[in-house]
């Protein structure tokens, strides 16, 4: 977003003072622009993508509780969590993302935001209590329309309002924006959106915003691509040529060019009693190319803080858990960081939630708690843990229920006992084997 804007939304709603540089606002629209870049290799988004895949896969999410309160919110939750693999490789890939929800047709919806499209103020610990932000944008009759929404704390009062402009900064109306109204909202003591701030060090002293989880390793990115240039170059310049003489081709009349049997041919004029066909087929020298290639790969992993396996080869050091976790220990470090992350932000949009929900009176109050079940198979070995199980069970401190359930983990605890009950009704008796 243009600086020039920001500053004059910042004025609309009497803004005067901000923690936000205007460094901060380039730097933000720069990761963004970055990580959206489809046209080369985009190293960013393979190990957003990669990160993402073993944080969220296989994991699940839950609003814990018996009352009506926890039905809506964990509708909430089930609607976020469906975009949480969205939501986490945005916040990797760019430093930042953002969850907005809002009221709309006596439900909660939410809207997915770049970090570039939020200005943070004020903070008070690790919660924002003032921020501005580019909610949505509309296009009409070719002329683009951009909501904003300004959040303050004032003595636990949340104040929250909101602007049209159109792009050049003009005051406007848009219709479908007419219902949203400006609301004060009392006993809350942050900002109702979640910000998901990637966990990569941004290195300076400010940490307002996150960095995409590349940042720093720019120079070695150039690097590689040089190498693929280079790489390509080579294939190129030592493509296979077969000079033929020219008295092997015939002549197309209207072009009066030599007809070619393929792009391999090319006509030459022969010398007296010498081949009439030559061919250029060099050595291309792909091995020293690619030993380059995959040391500059091994070298942007270890800058990153991802153990071997993202853009090389995986190391195995054995079948244990033990060995497993060993082999991948940076990795499932970074894997924590991006968890902890995630598991902050959606707390933050539940707390939104449930404040909305007060304040519209979506669902009856009551008391609830947020549940994370994140998945271990990057650093378990299934094999290991079942035979733990089983001896657990043995021993008489694991159920036959929890044991069915690990392997259908979609069953509840009751579902699996039930199952479990069945099982044995029909499991034959001493009697029956001896036949009695």
């Amino acid at each position: 977003m243009l600086k020039t804007l920001w500053e004059y939304i910042l004025k609309l709603f009497g803004r005067t003072k901000t923690d936000t540089t205007d460094g901060d606002l380039t730097r933000n629209a720069t990761y963004s622009k970055q990580f959206e870049d489809t046209q080369a290799i985009n190293f960013t988004a393979i190990f957003a993508a990669k990160m993402t895949t073993l944080s969220v896969s296989e994991s699940t999410a839950d609003i814990v509780g018996d009352n009506a309160r926890v039905d809506f919110l964990d509708e909430c939750m089930n609607s976020v969590w469906a975009k949480i693999k969205r939501i986490t490789s945005r916040m990797l890939g760019s430093g930042g993302c953002v969850i907005v929800p809002y009221v709309q047709n006596g439900a909660i919806s939410f809207d997915i935001l770049a970090q570039d499209r939020i200005m943070i103020h004020e903070k008070r610990g690790d919660k924002i209590t003032s921020a501005t932000v580019l909610a949505d944008s509309v296009t009409q009759n070719y002329v683009k329309y951009y909501r904003w929404t300004d959040y303050k704390i004032e003595n636990e009062t949340l104040l929250i309002t909101n602007r049209v402009t159109t792009e050049g900064g003009r005051i406007a109306v848009v219709e479908q924006w007419a219902g949203i109204e400006d609301r004060a909202i009392t006993g809350v003591d942050r900002v109702l959106f979640a910000y998901l701030k990637s966990p990569v060090d941004n290195r300076r002293f400010s940490d307002f915003y996150g960095v995409p989880i590349t940042y720093g390793c720019e120079s070695l990115i150039a690097e590689i691509m040089e190498c693929f240039t280079q790489i390509q170059d080579e294939y190129k310049l030592k493509e296979v040529k077969i000079f033929a003489d020219e008295r092997m081709f015939q002549k197309d009349p209207v072009t009066n060019k030599y007809k070619m049997p393929s792009k391999l041919f090319f006509a030459s004029h022969g010398k007296e009693n010498g081949a009439m066909i030559e061919t250029f087929s060099p050595d291309i020298r792909s091995s020293s190319y690619y030993d380059r290639l995959m040391y500059l790969f091994d070298l942007l992993e270890k800058a990153i803080g991802t153990s071997k396996g993202i853009l090389t080869a995986p190391e195995t050091r054995g079948a244990t858990a033990t060995e497993i976790k060993a082999g991948l220990y940076d990795t499932y470090a970074m894997v924590c960081d991006i968890r902890a992350v995630i598991e902050n932000g959606i707390g933050d949009y539940i707390y939104a939630c449930d404040v909305l929900a007060n304040y519209y009176n979506l669902a009856p109050m009551g008391e609830y708690e947020t549940a994370f079940d994140w998945s271990y198979s990057l650093i378990e070995s299934s094999t290991e843990t079942w035979t733990q199980l089983k001896d657990a069970q043995a021993l008489g401190v694991k159920t036959k229920a929890e044991l069915r359930q690990w392997l259908n983990p979609n069953e509840t605890i009751d579902e699996a006992q039930a199952v479990v009950d069945e099982i044995k009704k029909t499991e034959p008796t001493l009697g029956d084997l001896m036949g009695a």
